[in-house]
């Protein structure tokens, strides 16, 4: 018998989709998916990444999603990183209109927070982004992350394109939004000029 998905994870799951599929048809470049992929894919599959990986999301006060970003852990299987301290930041997208507000670094920092509330042995973020997109550089070099020699080439639908590694030594002080590691372990919405942060499957308090 499988497990029971409450109706509030369901809701989520389906908030979730909803984002990956805004994301990929705004910023198609920005991701290796499409939106066929995204609608080709069982809702089962999104409540499964909400269990297995920490998904945070920004909403405007009518519910809409404007932000996205998941935190993962290491692959095993093609990663040298050590799961115990270190997550891969993924899946990183800011709605079109809301870019250059600050948006992006909150939305990621916040995500820090939520890890690190419940992980205080989390000493390195991981993320790998396409050479070509110099706004998604701009802003994590902004925000900490060092670009590695690490290169890897994708081979996919919209041709051959280049990744490049990041990576940012964590310092919580520096790296999250206070409230929250003041805050650690309880879980939290943020509210910030009409936008909520939040990590999708799981309740305020």
């Amino acid at each position: 018998m499988g497990t029971r998905v409450s109706s509030e994870l369901r809701s989520d799951a389906e908030i979730l989709h909803d984002a990956m599929r805004e994301a990929v048809s705004t910023s198609p470049h920005s991701f290796l998916r499409t939106r066929a992929d995204i609608e080709a894919v069982p809702p089962d599959v999104w409540v499964d990444e909400i269990r297995s990986s920490r998904w945070a999301v920004a909403q405007q006060l009518d519910g809409s999603v404007v932000g996205v970003a998941a935190s993962k852990r290491p692959n095993p299987a093609v990663d040298s990183e050590d799961p115990a301290t270190s997550r891969y930041i993924e899946s990183v997208w800011i709605h079109p209109r809301l870019r250059r507000k600050l948006l992006g670094e909150r939305l990621i920092k916040y995500l820090f927070a939520a890890e690190y509330c419940t992980n205080q042995h989390i000493r390195q973020f991981v993320l790998w982004v396409y050479a070509t997109n110099a706004a998604a550089m701009r802003l994590y070099e902004h925000i900490g992350f060092e670009r590695t020699p690490e290169r890897n080439v994708e081979r996919g639908v919209r041709g051959t394109r280049t990744e490049i590694k990041y990576r940012l030594d964590f310092d919580p002080e520096v790296h999250t939004t206070v409230s929250l590691v003041a805050g650690r372990g309880r879980r939290h919405h943020q509210l910030h000029r009409g936008v909520t942060y939040r990590v999708l499957g799981q309740s305020g308090g």
